[in-house]
């Protein structure tokens, strides 16, 4: 820097409003006040702060979709709205995206930290996979095609997934019977819109296994495009399912690119490299990193994510919601011994032992940096949600939590 003939320092965000300037001010004076900001703004009239407040934690996640259907009734438009935690769990993440399916509200989620086998979606895919190739010898349980006829076909729940599995589906010889043979009165109860679908997507099996088997990544692509994509089937209108689904072939035709070479000359029924690569993706073996995660920012929905994951989307959004702020999530490292970032870092003094007073120091950095940033890429409001008990069941007391405390207290 000291090299360039002009040095321009911009003092200004051309993102946050004043008020949320301030706010973000505040908030990292109160977290500490050793960090100093070049920001520097007048109290503006009016507070960018919103509080949603509940008892239990349930309600207070209905409060919060409360709020974003009337932002959306206002005009604002769902991919201007994010929901932030310090940790998505996939208990958070049912019950938050379960909530906004049901009112209507499209939404995605992006956790780099979960890997695709956990993915409802990917695991579908796998499971017709098996099915679609008898030569693997892998035979699913009743309850993984359960559950594989119930992400794929539209309101289809896992009751009658479950009864439709145990009728026409047999893990012996991976055989699936016709919806026609079913028993009139069972037939009903299960539908025959959702027989009907089912129907198109056993023909789609059978007729693929009576063909040559296609390379595992270009068998997902035909199976998504001529059935699962199509209207009436769970991946039509999913956001969440489509962008999982493109990770699983992606990370399939890598496997396939990287491994083809190596296996040339080996015969195909005693090792097929679909085989391969879903042994090893159950073992947990394979892992990638999907770029079209962070491309997708643009669809026109309402992004559930860990705060530190948006934050390095690096992406303005008009509305924040922070859930769970008396969590230790916000402030508290993972425990890391054997890849301690610091200790084994060249700054490290040799010799020197970590301590609880380095621990508490480097925590408190760490979410100052981490809120300035999120308030960094808010534009206008930023909404809290407080309950008495956490996610946990236990009461509210993080340092995230004293902070809004102490500028609340200053402010009044």
């Amino acid at each position: 820097m000291e090299l360039c003939d002009a040095q321009l320092e911009m003092q200004e965000s051309f993102v946050s409003t004043a008020s949320v300037t301030n706010l973000r001010e505040g908030l990292i004076g109160a977290i500490d006040p050793s960090f100093h900001s070049k920001v520097e703004s007048d109290m503006p009239d009016g507070s960018p702060l919103s509080f949603v407040q509940s008892r239990f934690y349930p309600e207070l996640l209905d409060r919060a979709v409360d709020e974003i259907e009337k932002l959306l009734a206002k005009g604002t438009t769902p991919s201007e709205i994010v929901i932030l935690a310090p940790y998505l769990s996939d208990a958070l993440r049912f019950s938050i995206t379960h909530r906004l399916e049901t009112r209507g509200i499209p939404w995605r989620t992006h956790r780099p930290s979960r890997s695709l086998r956990d993915e409802p979606a990917s695991h579908a895919l796998i499971t017709f996979a098996a099915l679609g190739h008898p030569h693997w010898s892998v035979h699913p349980p009743k309850f993984d095609v359960a559950y594989a006829l119930m992400q794929s076909i539209e309101d289809l729940d896992l009751v009658r997934a479950q009864l439709l599995t145990e009728i026409v589906y047999r893990q012996k010889d991976l055989s699936l019977s016709p919806f026609d043979i079913i028993q009139p009165d069972v037939q009903e109860r299960i539908t025959f819109l959702i027989g009907n679908r089912y129907s198109m997507l056993r023909d789609w099996l059978l007729e693929y296994r009576e063909g040559n088997p296609l390379p595992l990544d270009h068998f997902f692509r035909k199976l998504f495009g001529e059935v699962l994509s199509q209207a009436g089937f769970g991946y039509h209108e999913s956001f969440d399912a489509v962008r999982v689904a493109g990770n699983l072939v992606e990370s399939v035709k890598n496997f396939r690119l990287a491994m083809e070479p190596s296996i040339l000359g080996k015969d195909s029924p005693s090792f097929d490299l679909g085989r391969e690569y879903i042994t090893m993706l159950e073992e947990g073996v394979i892992a990638a990193s999907y770029f079209e995660a962070w491309r997708s920012e643009n669809k026109d929905a309402v992004l559930v994510s860990p705060a530190h994951t948006f934050l390095m989307m690096n992406r303005p959004v008009t509305c924040q919601f922070w859930l769970d702020p008396g969590s230790s999530g916000w402030y508290e490292r993972l425990v890391q011994p054997l890849t301690h970032p610091y200790v084994l870092s060249r700054g490290w003094e040799p010799g020197r032992l970590w301590s609880d007073a380095d621990e508490v120091q480097v925590s408190t950095e760490a979410m100052a940096r981490l809120i300035s940033g999120l308030l960094l890429r808010c534009r206008e409001r930023v909404y809290v949600g407080i309950s008495e008990l956490g996610e946990s069941g236990f009461e509210q007391r993080g340092e995230l939590l004293k902070a809004f405390q102490k500028v609340l207290a200053s402010s009044l």
